[in-house]
């Protein structure tokens, strides 16, 4: 039987793969449970990890399961005042990366389709927050392998006007109005 880390730290170290001089990835709790036999990693109260320039996620619990038989993460579960802070590379190479926020009260990362899910209970909408919009809806997919985002029930996007500065698609003049010109 292969040996079992702790869930939360396979995913460290798959953070680290590309920051090699990164030698190891702080994670705060109260409390922490390391069940090797299950592959079940928790951590409970003022959870933290950051992985700088990478990923800051802070909660007040925090669940990672172990694909049987492996070393791989199968789920991370962060549960309660959810905040999530992931860095991106921008489309280009020559973009600045982009941050992301993400906030609810449950995010759920499942490895098999790489898809993170926030959810929110009532009066605390789960949002995705970056330069060019802020998006908030009862249930956010985000699918990290397609950079899709999917807001399902009472969704609102409140988009940056500086995306459309240069676009033409608010500078039309009004061809009626000049007409009736002197």
């Amino acid at each position: 039987m292969p040996t079992k880390f702790p869930p939360i730290a396979l995913l460290a170290l798959v953070a680290l793969a590309a920051h090699a001089d990164e030698a190891r990835v702080p994670i705060h709790s109260r409390w922490v449970d390391f069940d090797y036999r299950n592959g079940i990693t928790h951590y409970s109260g003022a959870v933290t990890v950051d992985i700088p320039g990478v990923l800051q996620l802070a909660c007040e619990d925090l669940v990672a399961v172990q694909a049987p038989g492996t070393n791989r993460l199968e789920t991370l579960t962060a549960t309660t005042n959810v905040v999530l802070d992931i860095v991106r590379p921008g489309r280009n190479p020559a973009d600045a990366p982009v941050k992301i926020r993400a906030t609810g009260d449950l995010v759920l990362f499942t490895a098999t389709n790489n898809l993170v899910t926030l959810t929110g209970p009532l009066g605390n909408t789960p949002r995705i927050d970056t330069a060019q919009f802020h998006t908030r809806a009862s249930v956010i997919k985000y699918d990290l392998s397609t950079g899709r985002v999917v807001g399902l029930s009472n969704h609102v996007t409140e988009i940056n006007p500086d995306l459309f500065k240069n676009s033409g698609l608010f500078n039309r003049t009004n061809k009626a109005a000049k007409k009736s010109a002197p």
